[in-house]
């Protein structure tokens, strides 16, 4: 009985101490879970320019709804639905972008110091800081830091032209090739506010599928040689969740 005893109060002290240096529970994966916005989908509008070699004034206008989500180390896929509502052939053109993504944390671009630069433990005022402008003063005043996000991206865009085959449209090519293919990269700059985030995206697109043509060519239809190379710049706003 006195072994018992013994064995069960070391036993005891053994747990005690053992709580004692363990460190502090991890907290709950889903509280964290709840905490993080993984997710976000937003509105955009823009216009795909031709690039390179290829007919001048070349643009195709679009609408897109987008949807990424992302794990906890930023990098994740970002896909949606694209609706041009200019395109380069008589009818409708959509496409769904299926995008590897990475973006930064939240980032933010302080102002200057009121006194000035520091080096070698000294503070060394400049002639901005010792006679600020106006714009300068109100600038530091109402956005004392300005935050953002940056985000790289790339992958393939896949999607189908619809309408007449012909185009009667002296302006337009008829349709080659009814399925599109893309292969994209890009960047894209996010200004928080809350939950809510603008955005201007710059991504280029190179068509890996040869889509348009000039079945008969006429003399009012001089339309030259569709481009293959586009960027796109688009802007919009997202809601992270």
């Amino acid at each position: 009985m006195k072994r018992l005893t013994i064995t069960l109060a070391g036993c005891l002290v053994s747990v005690a101490l053992h709580a004692q240096s363990a460190p502090a529970s991890a907290p709950d994966p889903a509280s964290v879970k709840k905490q993080l916005r993984n997710k976000e989908i937003g509105l955009r509008y823009g216009v795909q320019i031709g690039v390179g070699a290829g007919a001048p004034d070349q643009a195709m206008q679009y609408a897109a709804v987008d949807f990424a989500a992302y794990n906890y180390r930023n990098i994740g896929l970002r896909t949606g639905l694209n609706l041009f509502t200019t395109p380069l052939h008589d009818g409708q053109y959509a496409s769904v972008p299926l995008q590897f993504s990475w973006r930064s944390g939240v980032r933010r671009m302080p102002t200057s110091s009121p006194d000035g630069y520091y080096y070698d433990g000294t503070w060394y005022p400049d002639r901005e800081t010792a006679d600020p402008s106006i714009g300068r003063i109100l600038f530091e005043a109402f956005v004392p830091e300005v935050p953002s996000v940056f985000e790289l991206h790339a992958g393939l865009t896949p999607g189908l032209l619809f309408g007449p085959v012909r185009s009667d449209d002296t302006g337009l090519y008829d349709i080659r090739q009814r399925f599109v293919c893309t292969a994209d990269a890009g960047g894209r700059l996010q200004l928080p506010i809350g939950r809510v985030r603008l955005f201007l995206d710059i991504t280029y697109h190179y068509y890996l599928t040869r889509n348009f043509q000039v079945e008969r060519p006429r003399p009012d239809r001089d339309l030259g040689a569709p481009h293959r190379s586009f960027v796109g710049v688009s802007g919009g706003l997202s809601l992270t969740f």
